[in-house]
């Protein structure tokens, strides 16, 4: 069964990342991190906190799971990746919030609030416009709890404006990069499903001989092109997909059929599937 998204858009359909473009976002995310802790440290020093220990505890707890994520990210396998880079980000989001909570909201504080659009970026580039809708979702839930805490904890007045702005703004952050998603990245996985049987896809010929030929071994990003090779994307369909050149793809097509002894992509394929590549 597939899982519909909030779009419309079935999840299964859409193209991912490629696991190693999964692995150098979330790394990066992690250096980017390390700014993010010093630029709090330093807010500190011009907006006194409400809670100073409760800074000091939180900016210790950003530190930990961050050094956790550039240690243990790189020694994750494939299938693993995405979920800790769109766990450590749900973290970011929480502790956002918390951060905003010890400085006691830190008024309409701009580049505060402004940072959050970074969070809603990357949990596009891990989950689509799935990711657009729950970051927003987050942000207006996370903001009406946020004054509501500091109007009971702190007698801070409730900034209704400061809610209604913000999350206005968000809303339209996150819808523009849902649109990016369903129309360019989307787009390619509906063309794919709505296109005619046969036409621009590669048809698996029945084998007829008996004697399959000796297995080839290849290189991941070589069975990742035969499976969208397979799939029956075009090159140049499996560059936008891997985020590869085009002639980097057909470079590696060009290498699969010399491997596979193959006189066209769809042979290859039959040919693969005898060997039990794909």
């Amino acid at each position: 069964m597939r899982a519909p998204s909030f779009l419309g858009l079935d999840v299964m359909e859409r193209p991912r990342l490629n696991a190693m473009t999964i692995r150098r976002l979330a790394l990066i995310n992690s250096v980017g991190r390390w700014p993010g802790l010093v630029f709090a440290a330093i807010l500190s020093l011009m907006v006194p906190p409400k809670l100073p220990l409760g800074l000091v505890v939180l900016l210790a707890w950003v530190a930990v799971y961050n050094g956790w994520a550039m240690i243990n990210i790189p020694r994750a396998d494939d299938g693993s990746v995405l979920r800790i880079a769109r766990a450590l980000t749900l973290l970011d989001t929480l502790s956002y919030f918390a951060v905003l909570f010890v400085f006691g909201g830190v008024g309409a504080s701009t580049s505060m609030y402004a940072a959050y659009i970074v969070l809603i970026v990357w949990l596009v580039a891990y989950d689509g416009a799935e990711g657009a809708m729950l970051a927003v979702g987050i942000f207006v839930l996370g903001m009406i709890l946020l004054q509501a805490a500091l109007f009971a904890l702190f007698g801070t007045p409730f900034n209704a404006r400061d809610v209604l702005l913000w999350s206005l703004i968000m809303v339209f952050a996150g819808a523009m990069l849902a649109a990016y998603d369903r129309i360019v990245v989307g787009g390619t996985a509906l063309a794919q499903r709505d296109r005619p049987e046969g036409v621009g896809s590669a048809t698996v010929t029945p084998v007829t001989s008996g004697n399959a030929a000796p297995a080839v071994r290849l290189s991941r990003r070589e069975q990742e092109v035969l499976r969208l090779v397979a799939d029956g994307y075009s090159n140049t369909m499996i560059a936008g997909h891997l985020h590869l050149s085009e002639n980097t793809v057909k470079t590696y097509v060009e290498n699969l059929l010399s491997r596979l002894k193959a006189r066209n992509r769809a042979e290859a394929v039959a040919t693969a599937s005898r060997q039990n590549l794909i």
